[in-house]
C-alpha cells in the first residue's frame, strides 16, 4: 500500500478549492495555534466569537476521563485539552458543520459523522485504558480517521457515488482497489495529505493512513504509533458496533474483545469503556441534533469471550434480536422453541411444555429455525430430527458454532430404534426421547433440562454482579488514581505527577533527539503573606496564581504545583529561549494579578529559574536540579525575574 499521494496532485486538487476546509472563526483559531506562543487569553477571546464551537470545546473538555468537577468556561476547557488538541478539534468541529450534506449519491453524510463522532469519544475513552501520553488529541485523530472518504465524495461527487454504488453491488469488494483503479488514489491517501497539510503531528497521520490496512503498516509493536493504529482499530469497531444491524453486533464484539484484549484491556474494563462510549455518543448526538443514538446492550454482547478462552465455559446467551440486552433472570418463565412439522405431535408436545410452565413458540420447520432462534432468544429448543436428519445436523452443529445458540439445551425428538439418527445427536444435542414418546417420560427429560437451564441463569445472575462489582471497582480506582495525581487545593498535577511525566519526556527527549526545558516557580515573599494575613489567604493566593499561570502557558506546557509556593513547568521541545520568553510571560501574567483580602489589595511577583538539558546531564533529576539552582539565582539578584545558571557567570 502506497504511503503517500503525489504531492503534485494533492496540490492540483488543493487549488481547486473543492477540497473540506475549515471556515469562519475556526480558520482564524487554526493560524493563531500555528503560533506557539500564542497564550491561552487569547485564544480564548478568538473561539468566543463562535458560541457553537464553545458549547462542543467545554463537552469534549468535560468527556475527557478523571475530570472531578465540571468545566464551564472556554478558559477551563481550553486549559485541559491543550493547544495542539483544540487547534485539530476546531478543525473537525468546523468540517462536521459545513459539510453535514452534500451531493454524492450514495454517500451517507449522516452515517459518515456518526460514525467519526464515536470514533472520537472512542478513541478519547480509549486513550485512559492504554496510556498513551497525547490522550488529548486523540479525540480529534478519531474524528477525523476518515476525512479521505468525505475528501473524495465532495471533490468527485458524481464519480464516487458511482464506485460506492458498484462496492455495495458487490460484497467483499475492495474499495481502496476501485479508488486507485478509478481516481488514481485511495481515501486513505488523500486524507493523511490532508491532516498533514493542516499540521496534524506524523505520529497520528502515519496510524490514520494505516488503520484500515494495519498488515501494510511499518510500525515496531512498542512504537506510540502503532498503539494509536490499534486505537484506531478498535475505535472503528466500536463504531460499527452502535451503527450496525442487531444480527452482527455479537460478532463484531467478540473481535473487539479479542483486540481489546490484546492491547492489554481486559473484557470487563473494555465493555466498561463501551458504555461509556455510547453514553457520550448519545449526549453528543443530542448536542449536534443528530437525532437519539440506539445503545447497544454491550454486557449482553459481550457475552463471556475472556471467560470461554480462559476456561471453556459456555458463554451467556444474547445477540441480535428484540430482546437482546435484558437480563435472563428478570424475563418471566423460560422460552422454548418447538420445532416440528407434524401438527398433531406438535400439539402434545407445546402442551406438556405449557404445563410446566414454559412460555412456547411454535415453528413448522428447520428452514425458519435460525431466523427465530435469533428473534425469540429460547432457553430450550425442542426440535425434530427424524424427518430430515442431515439437515437437523447441519442446523445444530451452526448453532452450537454461534454465541447465541450454545447455551440453548437442545432436547431432540428421535424415531424409536432407528441408529442412522444418532449422528443427529452427536452433532451437539444434549438430550432426547424416542416418538411417540409418553407424557410421564416427556415430561420427566423437560424437568431435567428446566434443572439445567435454571442453573445456567444463576451462573449468569452471579457473572452480571460480578461484572457490575468490577465495573464499580474501576471507576473507583480511577478517581482514587485521579486523586493520587492531583493537587487538591489548586487542581493541578502534583508532584508525583511531574516525576512520571518528567521522565516520560526526558525518555522521549533522548530518543528523538529533541530539546527539553523546564521551569521551576516561586510565589516571592509567600511566607509573609501566610504570616501576615493567615493561611486562608494564602491558599486563595495559591489558587488564584495558579490558575494566572495556567493562562500564561502554551498548549504543549505542563504546570505541576510541586510543594508550598514552588511550581514547576515542564516545556517539551523548547530551546533556552524559548522557555526564557515563556516565563516572562508569566511573570507579567501574576504580576497583573490584584488579590482582594478584604484589606489590602494583594499584588504578586514570581521567581522563575528555567533550564535545558544538554549533554552533561545523565538523567532528568539533573535538569530540575538546573532550574532549582537558578530560581535561587533569581531570588538572589531581587525577586520577579527569570534566571538561568548561565546568568551566573555573566554576574562574576
Amino acid at each position: 500500500m502506497s504511503s503517500t499521494i503525489d504531492l503534485n496532485r494533492f496540490a492540483q486538487i488543493k487549488a481547486t478549492g473543492h477540497l473540506p476546509s475549515p471556515r469562519g472563526v475556526a480558520l482564524a483559531v487554526m493560524r493563531m495555534t500555528q503560533d506557539e506562543t500564542v497564550s491561552i487569553a487569547d485564544l480564548a477571546r478568538v473561539i468566543k466569537g463562535d458560541p457553537a464551537f464553545v458549547g462542543r470545546l467545554i463537552k469534549a473538555a468535560n468527556g475527557m476521563l478523571f475530570r472531578q468537577r465540571a468545566i464551564v468556561s472556554v478558559q477551563e476547557a481550553l486549559m485541559v485539552v491543550g493547544l495542539p488538541a483544540v487547534r485539530a478539534m476546531v478543525l473537525g468541529f468546523s468540517l462536521l458543520s459545513n459539510y453535514r450534506k452534500g451531493s454524492c449519491p450514495g454517500f451517507d453524510y449522516t452515517h459518515f459523522w456518526s460514525s467519526s463522532l464515536i470514533m472520537a469519544v472512542a478513541m478519547q475513552v480509549l486513550a485512559g485504558r492504554v496510556h498513551l501520553v497525547a490522550a488529548d488529541e486523540l479525540f480529534s485523530v478519531g474524528l477525523l480517521a476518515r476525512i479521505g472518504e468525505l475528501a473524495l465524495a465532495t471533490v468527485y461527487p458524481v464519480k464516487y457515488g458511482r464506485l460506492l454504488a458498484e462496492a455495495a453491488d458487490k460484497p467483499g469488494t475492495d474499495l481502496t482497489a476501485l479508488e486507485r483503479q478509478a481516481l488514481a488514489m485511495s481515501h486513505a491517501e488523500l486524507g493523511t495529505a490532508m491532516l498533514t497539510d493542516w499540521g496534524i503531528p506524523p505520529v497520528f497521520t502515519a496510524p490514520v493512513h494505516y488503520h484500515e490496512h494495519p498488515g501494510d503498516a511499518p510500525f515496531a509493536a512498542d512504537e506510540r504509533e502503532m498503539t494509536v493504529m490499534q486505537c484506531l482499530i478498535l475505535a472503528r469497531n466500536v463504531a460499527e458496533i452502535c451503527l450496525g444491524m442487531p444480527i452482527e453486533q455479537q460478532t463484531l464484539m467478540g473481535r473487539a474483545v479479542r483486540l481489546a484484549a490484546h492491547m492489554g484491556c481486559a473484557r470487563e474494563a473494555f465493555v466498561d469503556s463501551c458504555n461509556e462510549i455510547a453514553r457520550q455518543w448519545a449526549e453528543w448526538s443530542r448536542l449536534l441534533q443528530f437525532g437519539e443514538a440506539v445503545l447497544p446492550p454491550f454486557e449482553a454482547l459481550s457475552g463471556g469471550e475472556a471467560d470461554e478462552s480462559a476456561s471453556g465455559q459456555a458463554p451467556r446467551r444474547s445477540g441480535g434480536g428484540r430482546e437482546a440486552g435484558h437480563s435472563i433472570v428478570a424475563e418471566p418463565g423460560l422460552r422454548a422453541l418447538l420445532v416440528d412439522k407434524n401438527v398433531a405431535e406438535r400439539a402434545r408436545v407445546a402442551k406438556v411444555l405449557h404445563g410446566v410452565g414454559i412460555r412456547v413458540f411454535e415453528c413448522g420447520g428447520l428452514g425458519a429455525v435460525m431466523e427465530q432462534v435469533l428473534d425469540v432468544q429460547p432457553h430450550m429448543l425442542v426440535l425434530d430430527g427424524g424427518d430430515d436428519p442431515l439437515h437437523a445436523g447441519r442446523l445444530i452443529k451452526t448453532l452450537r458454532a454461534s454465541r447465541i445458540g450454545r447455551a440453548i439445551y437442545i432436547l431432540l425428538l428421535l424415531p424409536a430404534d432407528d441408529v442412522t439418527h444418532i449422528a443427529v445427536l452427536e452433532a451437539g444435542a444434549d438430550d432426547f426421547f424416542t416418538k411417540p414418546a409418553g407424557s410421564r417420560m416427556l415430561l420427566a427429560r423437560l424437568n431435567a433440562a428446566r434443572r439445567i437451564v435454571q442453573l445456567q441463569q444463576e451462573l449468569e445472575h452471579e457473572r452480571e454482579e460480578l461484572r457490575h462489582f468490577v465495573s464499580e471497582l474501576a471507576i473507583s480506582n480511577r478517581c482514587l488514581q485521579e486523586a493520587a495525581l492531583t493537587d487538591a487545593l489548586t487542581g493541578l498535577p502534583n508532584r508525583r505527577y511531574s516525576h512520571e511525566r518528567m521522565q516520560q519526556e526526558w525518555s522521549a527527549a533522548q530518543r528523538h533527539g529533541r530539546p527539553l526545558a523546564c521551569m521551576v516557580i516561586d510565589i516571592d515573599d509567600f511566607k509573609q503573606i501566610n504570616d501576615v494575613y493567615g493561611h486562608d489567604t494564602g491558599d486563595m493566593v495559591l489558587r488564584q496564581a495558579s490558575d494566572a499561570l495556567r493562562m500564561g502557558l502554551r498548549g504543549k506546557d505542563v504546570i505541576c504545583r510541586t510543594g508550598g509556593d514552588e511550581f514547576l513547568v515542564i516545556c517539551p521541545e523548547t530551546s533556552l529561549e524559548e522557555v526564557r520568553a515563556c516565563g516572562e510571560r508569566l511573570r507579567e501574567e501574576t504580576r497583573r494579578l490584584t488579590i482582594e483580602t478584604g484589606g489590602d489589595v494583594l499584588r504578586l511577583t514570581i521567581s522563575v529559574g528555567v533550564a535545558v538539558e544538554d549533554d552533561t546531564m545523565s538523567d532528568v533529576n539533573e535538569l530540575v536540579k538546573k532550574a532549582d539552582h537558578a530560581v535561587l539565582l533569581a531570588k538572589k539578584r531581587g525577586r520577579d525575574q527569570v534566571a538561568s545558571e548561565g546568568d551566573a557567570a555573566r554576574d562574576a
